[in-house]
């Protein structure tokens, strides 16, 4: 009976702390929606899909994006997307190779992305460079060197290294 009790109560509070964090399945999927100009067209991801922008899309804060990658801001300043660039449903732009194919960990969990779907990483993988990466977030450089991938860290499918560090100019240590 005890254990029953503690059992329920662990579960409620974890619970509680889910709710707290505002975190949801529908909320992850929702962070990973938005448009990217990709190989000269408009792309719309959607709940890890992605497919072609047919038509205009207005964004939560009045963006404006058009299916031939025109941006058209609220307060009216007009901008082109190149490609690789993306927005999120919100209309913040996103950082420089965010949307590119590769390998990221996201809230403790090594994810990989492929042609604008992102899936979680079930197996190691072997990057273009002789790099290996484990799903644990482990990665065996191709010279013996080891790392352990934090969040926010990514690799290209090269075998290239980005996180914020190095988008600042900044070395890894």
């Amino acid at each position: 009976m005890k254990k029953t009790l503690i059992k329920t109560i662990a579960i409620a509070i974890l619970g509680l702390c889910f709710a707290a964090t505002g975190y949801s399945a529908e909320s992850e999927k929702m962070k990973d929606d938005g448009v990217m100009m990709k190989g000269g067209k408009m792309m719309m991801m959607k709940n890890g899909e992605s497919m072609m922008m047919e038509e205009d899309v207005t964004l939560e804060n009045g963006t404006k994006v058009m299916a031939d990658g025109t941006v058209m801001m609220k307060d009216g300043k007009k901008m082109m997307l190149k490609n690789g660039d993306m927005m999120d449903m919100n209309g913040t732009m996103m950082k420089p190779g965010m949307a590119t194919d590769g390998i990221m960990m996201k809230s403790g969990k090594m994810m990989v992305m492929k042609d604008g779907k992102t899936m979680r990483m079930e197996k190691e993988m072997m990057m273009e460079n002789g790099t290996k990466v484990m799903a644990d977030g482990t990665v065996m450089m191709k010279d013996g060197t080891k790392m352990m991938m934090k969040n926010g860290d990514r690799l290209t499918m090269d075998g290239k290294m980005v996180n914020s560090a190095t988008e600042t100019g900044a070395d890894r240590k």
